[in-house]
């Protein structure tokens, strides 16, 4: 004999819900539905309602039943977010392959070279960065880790557009390479690394990060450095070139 649930046990079941942290009125109804029709088919004179429930409750999350609800809110607010995922993964590969593809015809100064590199530059700065970023918004929790992905996203494309200006000798190449530079080793490393030194979980992996980040950028500093000094000394060369004498007979 199936025994029916009553109103006070109802009542019991959605405050329940609400303490455990799901506030949607319609996600608690779906979850009152499925708790009610699990506990009057188990459910025996013999049995106690609360350790039944209790039970019951227990099987539709692993660690807390807020889960259930912050995975509907992204999914109701994403409803193309396995979609974007794909696209972002396809774009990936073909930006990673135009970019080898442009590099090897560059490097034994084949045609299409630029063509490639631009087109993958585009690709990376305008679709798979942006995609990127949107899904790990989403992500994120803490204001201060969107600020932080936001910022190193924007870094990325301002790096992959000023290199596509150095390799095509735009005009304001240096000018955006050198702020990139500054904005990378000034701004987003050191907002980096106290965010993350101060969570236990991540400290390990901030320093590493950090450290190749300051490596990195440091080499980036030097080669640009060397660049202008170089052609800064070409030019002084040729300016101050010594007069050769007439040798005597």
């Amino acid at each position: 004999m199936m025994h029916r649930i009553t109103d006070s046990q109802i009542d019991f079941i959605l405050e329940d819900l609400s303490a455990r942290g799901l506030t949607m009125k319609s996600l608690q109804e779906d979850i009152l539905d499925h708790v009610c029709c699990i506990i009057e088919r188990e459910l025996k004179e013999q049995d106690g309602f609360e350790r039944l429930y209790s039970e019951t409750i227990e099987g539709f999350y692993k660690k807390s039943l807020s889960e259930i609800q912050e995975e509907t809110i992204l999914l109701l607010t994403f409803k193309n977010y396995y979609t974007m995922k794909k696209v972002m993964i396809a774009t990936g590969a073909a930006t990673a392959f135009l970019l080898v593809a442009g590099s090897f015809l560059k490097l034994f100064q084949m045609p299409g070279a630029g063509i490639l590199l631009t087109l993958g530059v585009i690709s990376m700065s305008f679709l798979f960065l942006p995609l990127l970023l949107v899904l790990k918004l989403k992500e994120a929790r803490a204001v201060r880790d969107k600020l932080i992905l936001t910022t190193g996203v924007l870094i990325g494309i301002l790096y992959c557009l000023s290199t596509i200006f150095k390799v095509q000798q735009w005009p304001g190449a240096s000018v955006m390479f050198l702020s990139t530079l500054i904005l990378l080793f000034f701004v987003f490393i050191p907002a980096y690394f106290f965010t993350g030194i101060r969570r236990p979980e991540t400290r390990v992996n901030t320093i590493v990060s950090t450290i190749i980040l300051v490596a990195a950028t440091t080499m980036q500093f030097t080669m640009f450095s060397l660049k202008a000094f170089r052609a800064q000394m070409h030019g002084n060369t040729r300016a101050e070139a010594p007069i050769e004498m007439p040798k005597p007979r």
